[in-house]
């Protein structure tokens, strides 16, 4: 994805900006990210967003009437098809009422250069500041070696899913230097970011589980404690159990990008250092 970035941040330093500033609701926390590590002209976020991320503007609930939203002045709506189906009559009203409403499904990691671009010019915002800040992330990062931590990632506790080997957390963990143990399991369904794994596999690779993250978060309300509260956790007291939120480890964002791997490359130096 680096070389594909640097392709496309090639053929932008040609391409004409338009200047105009357009007033932003974001209604997917991840096209929130993204917009805000772009400098976009966010004036609301949804309910759903990070309590850090531009706390002084108002949250909108994806169930909320679309007057909510006019009385804002927004130029544009940037959401994704998921949200709009929970409400699809206020985005009637908006579109009907002038709004532009743009729906985007959150990227696969192979698509995320193409994704910033896309997000950026139809918010009228130069895809050269996402694409340097993506090649920046990137840049340095080394593939895994041999001593290279093997780590689990628990996406649920729920019959324990992980993610699917071509997924954005996947991905993150190869970056920062891990081992996914898990390479072989199946997605739920064509095209899932998670996949079921189940307690009897990972009691068979227990052995092999250098690391064992627990996203936690809305898919996965699990914690450190209540890992260690679970019968076959003493299978497991050789690696160490640590917790990541979702938000850092599966959302497609550079804000994610940025910090997860951070995140991640600091849990595997420990790993490494406690290994001597």
């Amino acid at each position: 994805m680096a070389r594909i970035a640097g392709i496309i941040l090639m053929m932008m330093m040609i391409s004409p900006v338009n200047a105009e500033t357009l007033r932003v609701i974001s209604l997917y926390p991840g096209h929130s990210d993204n917009i805000s590590a772009m400098g976009g002209n966010l004036v609301a976020l949804s309910e759903n967003d990070d309590d850090d991320l531009l706390p002084e503007l108002p949250r909108i609930s994806l169930r909320s009437g679309a007057e909510r939203i006019l009385s804002l002045k927004p130029d544009v709506i940037i959401t994704r098809p998921f949200a709009e189906r929970i409400n699809p009559n206020m985005y009637d009203v908006l579109r009907r009422s002038g709004v532009k409403v743009i729906s985007i499904d959150p990227p696969k990691w192979d698509d995320f250069p193409a994704y910033l671009v896309t997000l950026a010019e139809s918010l009228n915002l130069n895809p050269i500041n996402g694409i340097s800040r993506l090649n920046s992330a990137l840049e340095g990062l080394e593939s895994p070696s041999a001593k290279s931590p093997r780590v689990f990632l628990e996406a649920t506790s729920r019959e324990i899913h992980t993610c699917a080997p071509d997924s954005w957390p996947a991905r993150l963990i190869s970056l920062a230097g891990g081992v996914n143990v898990a390479d072989d399991a199946k997605p739920l369904r064509n095209g899932s970011t998670i996949a079921p794994y189940g307690v009897e596999r990972v009691l068979r690779n227990a052995e092999s589980i250098d690391v064992y993250i627990i996203q936690t978060g809305a898919m996965n309300p699990a914690t450190i404690n209540t890992f260690k509260a679970r019968e076959w956790s003493s299978a497991l007291s050789h690696a160490r159990v640590c917790e990541i939120p979702e938000k850092y480890i599966s959302r497609p964002s550079l804000l994610g990008l940025e910090k997860g791997i951070k995140i991640l490359r600091q849990i595997f130096t420990e790993d490494s250092e406690n290994a001597r």
